[in-house]
């Protein structure tokens, strides 16, 4: 009956305080649409409006969530419920079961949000701010410079495409160097071509052998990717879903490209859909522990900046070195390792 009351009023309180910040936030993105936007008209502040909830929400729902905890805790402390639970022997870990299960939901809807509903609703945030705010148009299934590599029978091959249309497969630009024990020994060129599924066909290439001189032109076609896979490759890592993130991920290394970007982005939704679960076992643990609303105040502010700074510094270490992305993971330990520190010594009793 007690958990069921606390979790209620958790509940509530991290509703009216969400509404509180989002009111705050929807505030100002009003003011920015009304004062910076070329187009101000009803669909696009409405548009706008609608998909800034969802993103909103995925930033700053664990530190509501932490902050609900806190009040919900102090209420707890100040009715000398805590007490009366410590006199029956029961361990905080029990009653603040209530945190727990709403952070776990929390954490599983904000990942299975990040899998398509977030990154589409920045996508359009994204759309919206650059047709309307910068007065600029957006360029929709259209790859440009770019690069991709494969190795065939000891031979390495460098792709460059100067524009990839999608929506026809139509490719302009085409530079193919093939490099063979560190020596260039072919060079091709074509203005026009297609991409059709796996192929790629070029009615009229230059080719040129170096190793003789000969240069001559003629049709060029070879299999390579297939075109569908190349599609991601046209949006930002943030605006792809969590399966397009993997496939590319995976497929980085054959076909070249940067997939430690992919990778990365890939970890962060992961570690940020946790956050909830992560900042209410610490900042629970803090407050119950000592008793003090003000070290639980710091601890959330600690525990929410330490999550951004880690998920900067994992960025600034991948794009900066080249660690494998696991150990470079390692360095937002701290964040779990003290979140599982938490949920043990909860579960030992008050004094701990």
């Amino acid at each position: 009956m007690l958990s069921k009351y606390l979790l209620l009023n958790h509940i509530k309180t991290f509703f009216l305080l969400l509404m509180v910040l989002i009111g705050i936030l929807y505030a100002y993105m009003i003011g920015e649409v009304f004062l910076v936007f070329k187009n101000r008209n009803p669909e696009v502040v409405l548009s706008y409006s609608l998909n800034f909830l969802p993103t909103a929400f995925f930033y700053s729902g664990a530190f509501v969530n932490a902050l609900a905890l806190l009040v919900a805790l102090r209420r707890l402390f100040q009715r000398k419920i805590d007490l009366l639970i410590q006199s029956f022997g029961i361990s905080p870990l029990r009653f603040f079961s209530f945190a727990i299960f709403f952070s776990l939901f929390l954490s599983i809807f904000n990942l299975f949000g990040s899998y398509w509903l977030y990154p589409q609703s920045q996508k359009r945030l994204f759309s919206i701010e650059k047709e309307y705010k910068k007065a600029k148009e957006i360029e929709k299934g259209i790859v440009r410079n770019l690069w991709l590599t494969q190795e065939k029978n000891g031979e390495k091959e460098f792709y460059n495409f100067e524009l990839v249309d999608l929506s026809t497969g139509k490719v302009h630009g085409f530079y193919l160097l093939k490099v063979k024990d560190g020596s260039i020994t072919q060079v091709a060129t074509a203005e026009t071509g297609e991409w059709h599924g796996e192929m790629l066909d070029f009615p009229e290439a230059s080719l040129k052998d170096l190793s003789t001189g000969e240069e001559k032109l003629q049709k060029l076609t070879f299999e390579f990717i297939d075109l569908s896979q190349i599609g991601p490759l046209a949006e930002k890592p943030e605006h792809l879903s969590m399966r397009e993130l993997f496939v590319l991920s995976l497929l980085g290394k054959g076909i070249g490209i940067n997939y430690r970007q992919y990778a990365y982005e890939l970890s962060k939704r992961t570690l940020t859909s946790f956050l909830p679960l992560f900042m209410s076992l610490i900042v629970g643990w803090v407050y119950i522990r000592w008793r003090s609303l003000k070290l639980g105040l710091f601890a959330l502010v600690v525990s929410f900046s330490a999550h951004w700074f880690f998920i900067n510094l994992i960025r600034s270490t991948i794009e900066n070195t080249n660690l494998s992305l696991p150990l470079i993971l390692l360095l937002y330990a701290p964040i779990p390792i003290l979140s599982l520190k938490g949920l043990y010594d909860l579960s030992k009793g008050f004094r701990v």
